[in-house]
């Protein structure tokens, strides 16, 4: 087996680890087909295991979302409204209250907690921060010795500790007591986290496995439903119902999408033609749906997946089957953005070209006329960019 097989070079390029080299002039490589193969195409629909009809339960959900709201403006303690916050964010159903929400921290960014009050303080500045309101780290001055520890009489106070682990992800890089309150409290959450009983030790866990403000917001509302309601102390059995449903729903929505996503790009020839690129819409889609989940945002994701989907086999044009005195013709194509120059590409260029340039035109139709051109052209520069990048790295 080649050097390259195990992770080596082809010829000066960097192959992928358990893949084998099948063309040395070419660096092709043996990528493995998406497991997702066509499950979504074949499978469009979630199946529906719920004793409940649809229709009950998006009327259910309407429900609560009004009964969650008139709760909601009813608070009047900050502590209670950012416990709220926290909820509705982590739980994926933010998007229903947006307007109260904003208001809420508004009147939370001018609010002072007294200096005892750790685990408020520390809440307050992750919600802001998160949110794009500044907020000192000097608030948490008082909490710390003259050797920049945190006070002994706090070590133990698992939830304050929690709180302000969170909040220390949100910190620039010239915030040294961010950076040192990150470390202590992973250390003490590390060690605190053995002799804890469910739920709290189930929140630490998660939390010291990866910190909320760095989790895609979907993954984390299927994630957290489940330590919500272990919770008895904090958890809001109208909040819980409301998450549960949404989410359910939301992945009913899901699901059609990334099935026409998958319908759009195995439709088309390009990826029976490029066989030796990753073939991955399911996985753009994955991706876009990091980026937005939230239903009002259909348009934009299925776009971006398309996108997605159109650019992973450029890489693979470049890397894992294009030679230079061929690749040279190819990146002077697609930097010019002319399809009337395509026809003068070589077979397989000429078909990645095709599907490039298709996806920005349909991108280009879907969009607003008066921001279309805007738009486009942006996402042209930053591909061009891009390709450049995959240029340099084969010189």
């Amino acid at each position: 087996m080649a050097a390259a097989d195990r992770g080596g070079h082809a010829s000066g390029r960097m192959i992928a680890q358990g893949y084998t080299v099948l063309d040395e002039r070419r660096h092709a490589v043996d990528y493995r087909r998406s497991v997702w193969g066509d499950y979504f195409i074949q499978n469009p629909t979630l199946p529906h295991t719920h004793e409940n009809s649809i229709e009950w339960m998006t009327e259910r959900r309407d429900k609560l979302i009004l009964e969650t709201r008139e709760m909601f403006l009813g608070l009047q303690d900050p502590a209670a409204e950012m416990k709220m916050i926290d909820a509705l964010q982590r739980l994926g159903v933010p998007y229903h209250f947006k307007e109260e929400i904003d208001l809420k921290l508004q009147k939370l960014s001018s609010h002072k907690f007294g200096n005892e009050y750790l685990h408020d303080i520390s809440l307050q500045f992750r919600l802001l921060r998160q949110d794009r309101f500044y907020m000192s780290c000097d608030v948490f001055q008082s909490f710390i010795d003259n050797q920049e520890y945190l006070n002994a009489t706090l070590q133990n106070d698992v939830r304050a500790l929690l709180a302000l682990y969170e909040a220390a992800h949100l910190g620039t890089p010239n915030e040294q007591f961010l950076k040192d309150a990150r470390r202590q409290t992973t250390s003490l959450l590390k060690t605190l986290v053995r002799h804890l009983e469910k739920p709290l030790s189930g929140k630490v866990k998660h939390a010291l496995e990866t910190p909320s403000f760095r989790r895609m917001k979907r993954l984390e509302a299927r994630l957290y439903i489940p330590l919500y309601e272990e919770d008895k102390e904090e958890c809001n059995q109208i909040i819980l119902e409301l998450a549960k449903l949404d989410f359910y729903l939301l992945q009913r929505t899901h699901r059609q999408e990334v099935t026409e996503v998958c319908k759009w790009y195995y439709g088309l020839e390009a990826p029976r033609k490029l066989f030796y690129a990753r073939h991955r819409p399911v996985e753009a889609y994955f991706w876009a749906l990091g980026v937005y989940y939230e239903p009002q945002y259909a348009k934009s994701r299925k776009l971006l997946a398309k996108f997605i989907s159109a650019i992973t086999p450029y890489d693979d044009t470049v890397d894992n089957h294009g030679i230079w005195e061929e690749l040279q013709p190819f990146a002077d194509v697609m930097q010019r953005w002319d399809m009337k120059e395509v026809e003068q590409l070589g077979e397989y260029y000429k078909d990645y070209a095709q599907l490039m340039f298709g996806t920005m035109i349909e991108i280009e139709n879907a969009l607003p006329k008066d921001i279309s051109k805007i738009n486009v052209n942006f996402i042209r520069d930053i591909t061009n960019e891009v390709c450049k990048g995959y240029m340099t790295e084969i010189i």
